[in-house]
């Protein structure tokens, strides 16, 4: 079992220090762990993003950005985890309400 199961309450501070060094144009960040396609344990975040960052002039900045600030406040090799995340903007999820984004 990787050391990043055991810290999960480690991995929630991250991750709401994360969301809120990127406000504004980051609206929350949830996770999940999981096993990746490998089988490998890793860690999903699903970044939810204003409209105005994920405006077509604004998104490739906020997707360069937030993940190096994601590696810079998890330490996925320490933990044990591969880091994944995928980016929505707000009106994405208020048209397909999924719940795991909420």
């Amino acid at each position: 079992m990787s050391r990043g199961f055991a810290a999960q309450s480690e991995i929630e501070a991250d991750v709401q220090r994360l969301a809120q060094a990127l406000a504004p144009d980051v609206v929350r960040i949830r996770y999940s762990l999981g096993d990746d396609w490998t089988g490998d344990p890793s860690l999903f975040l699903k970044i939810l993003l204003t409209d105005e960052a994920s405006r077509p002039e604004n998104l490739y900045g906020v997707v360069q950005r937030v993940p190096l600030a994601v590696m810079k406040e998890i330490d996925g090799d320490d933990l044990g985890l591969h880091l994944y995340w995928d980016f929505r903007s707000l009106s994405e999820q208020e048209e397909l309400l999924d719940p795991a984004w909420a």
